[in-house]
């Protein structure tokens, strides 16, 4: 491919001052709106991005005699500095970037800010141009770690992940100069064609493709399988929404905000726009009750996007968002609308494992992404003591174990009078039997949820009831009075009215135990399942009987004998 003539100009901010007429399109720049007419009859402020008195444009870059042996009729020095490169985990280029190279040093000669624009070769200089100021976004600085990196063979950055496109496919306007990405593969010096959608009256950056349509430039290298059908692939501009080519805030990758989390809210998913416009509002989300841990795991620097989730630092856990979305790729949570364990479409392509080699493993299910954190790396306390006891929750959901609830296989219970028809609330609605199978989010996620007919988002962002429940589950006091309120998550899946008749509940004593004794369902029963490679057995262990040791200090379960023996009896056993 051709390379673009190692040409450029400057790209300046404008000052507080309001230009007279929008600064692009401009198709020359000689254009006296094009901000890289420097003279006179330029856009830009006197005395600092506007000559006092020099009338010729093209001086500030070329001359037809006496030019610098650089490049052919350039007129400037080249900059002496030593610049510090991008660099992320995830550049998986072989040859790095190192000192820019060809066009992109003659850009630098005014975008690093050692030297002044007005100053041509041999110290001529012009007035009116003095060096960029330092708080403005043009002046890049020595410092090129938060900008997309530059002087770098690009087929050498071709990495087994596939998501850059080959040589041959990038589009005529994308020129490589010797094979390498420098300033002029995105920038063209002289024309600045696509003024910005949201900004018509400025620059827009001497793109040499308009990044408002579907962010176009950047698309044009980076090609994710997925993106297009993606939920953040917005009409405009939609990589801007995270990224920030230059001057970036997160260097690595980058992002925009302090850290991944405000990069999702900084913008977007804050309550300051429609869902449409900013998407459903997460930061009060995590706000109310009990974030998912991200009020005291999410710190800068913990989450990197290269880390293997099998094996990150144990001293270092964190929940953030791009732990179980995969921002690029996200779809609407109906594309697809799943049914448990599948994924719906917020959940497609988050990382699971990865290779040593860089292969990753994609999540199939939803609790294949929850165990990531809640599986055999587990850093999460169990919320209740019990007597067969783990934090590896793909241990207690594991279908050889005598009892469980229906996450990843079908329940074990061949008869459960109180189960409902359907879920109630649920939106969109579900249908319950003793095959079907539930989702962890049936039960940790939101209680302002849309899936329960909230306005807020789903999932396990924040719920008003601990831990992360969409409803309540009293589950740290006994004896309670009994209130059907106290149970509320229970009886989303199961009808209290046969759960407490003794003539048709699989269990003639719920009655008694809840409603005149004031035991809590969670005193005898876990939620999530006993564990046989832990010592569950079917005769202790049916019927996800699992006493709470806080309040059963010792005690024994016969499922085939009918019979119980526990502290809190007068007498023991008590059979039924």
């Amino acid at each position: 491919m051709a390379a673009r003539p190692m040409i450029t100009a400057l790209v300046f901010f404008l000052g507080t001052a309001a230009p007279a007429a929008a600064l692009s399109p401009s198709l020359s720049v000689t254009d006296s709106h094009n901000r890289h007419n420097l003279s006179v009859s330029g856009p830009g402020l006197t005395g600092a991005t506007r000559a006092s008195t020099e009338e010729r444009v093209c001086i500030f870059c070329h001359t037809p005699h006496h030019a610098t042996s650089i490049t052919p009729l350039w007129s400037r020095e080249l900059s002496s500095a030593l610049y510090t490169p991008y660099d992320s985990s995830t550049l998986k280029a072989i040859q790095k970037p190192g000192q820019p190279t060809g066009a992109s040093r003659l850009c630098l000669g005014c975008h690093d800010g050692t030297i002044a624009p007005g100053m041509l070769s041999g110290g001529k200089m012009i007035a009116g141009l003095p060096t960029l100021p330092t708080n403005v976004r043009s002046n890049l600085s020595t410092d090129l770690s938060d900008d997309h990196p530059i002087s770098f063979p690009y087929a050498g950055s071709i990495s087994v992940a596939a998501v850059l496109r080959l040589p041959a496919e990038l589009p005529p306007e994308i020129s490589l100069e010797d094979g390498r990405i420098e300033c002029t593969s995105c920038h063209d010096p002289h024309k600045d064609r696509y003024p910005p959608a949201d900004h018509p009256q400025k620059s827009g950056k001497f793109l040499v493709l308009d990044n408002n349509n579907y962010s176009a430039l950047c698309t044009a290298c980076h090609s994710r399988a997925g993106l297009t059908e993606g939920a953040h692939y917005l009409p405009g501009d939609p990589c801007e929404s995270c990224h920030q080519v230059h001057r970036a805030d997160q260097p690595a990758r980058l992002l925009k905000g302090a850290n991944v989390q405000e990069t999702c809210v900084l913008t977007c998913h804050n309550g300051t726009g429609t869902v449409e416009t900013s998407g459903t509002d997460i930061r009060s989300a995590s706000v109310f009750g009990k974030a998912h841990q991200t009020g005291r795991l999410v710190l800068s620097g913990r989450h990197d996007a290269d880390e293997n989730p099998l094996d990150f630092e144990p001293s270092q856990p964190h929940v953030e968002c791009v732990d179980c979305h995969n921002p690029c790729i996200t779809r609407h949570e109906s594309t697809p609308l799943a049914s448990p364990p599948t994924l719906n479409g917020r959940l497609v392509g988050v990382t699971i494992a990865k290779s040593p080699d860089g292969i990753k493993t994609y999540a199939d299910s939803e609790y294949a992404i929850c165990y990531k954190c809640h599986g055999d790396r587990s850093f999460v306390p169990p919320a209740v003591p019990r007597r067969v006891q783990t934090g590896d929750q793909s241990l207690r959901f594991a279908q050889e174990n005598p009892s469980y609830h229906p996450v990843s296989a079908p329940g074990k219970g061949m008869s459960v009078p109180s189960l409902r028809f359907e879920i109630v609330g649920f939106r969109p609605a579900r249908t319950l039997s003793i095959s079907s199978l539930i989702y962890c989010t049936d039960c940790h996620s939101s209680n302002k949820g849309s899936k329960v007919g909230g306005s807020g988002a789903s999932g396990p962002h924040g719920s008003d009831y601990q831990p992360i429940l969409m409803d309540r589950y009293e589950h740290d006091t006994y004896p309670l009075a009994y209130a059907e309120s106290n149970y509320s998550l229970c009886f989303r899946c199961h009808d209290q009215t046969i759960l407490l008749d003794p003539g048709r509940s699989a269990f003639p004593l719920h009655q008694s135990h809840l409603v005149n004794h004031q035991v809590p369902c969670s005193v005898c029963h876990d939620p999530h399942g006993v564990p046989l490679v832990l010592g569950g057995t079917t005769a202790a262990n049916s019927h996800l009987i699992n006493f709470d040791t806080r309040f059963v200090t010792t005690g024994s379960y016969d499922s085939p004998g009918r019979s119980c023996t526990v502290s809190c009896h007068s007498a023991n056993p008590r059979t039924y």
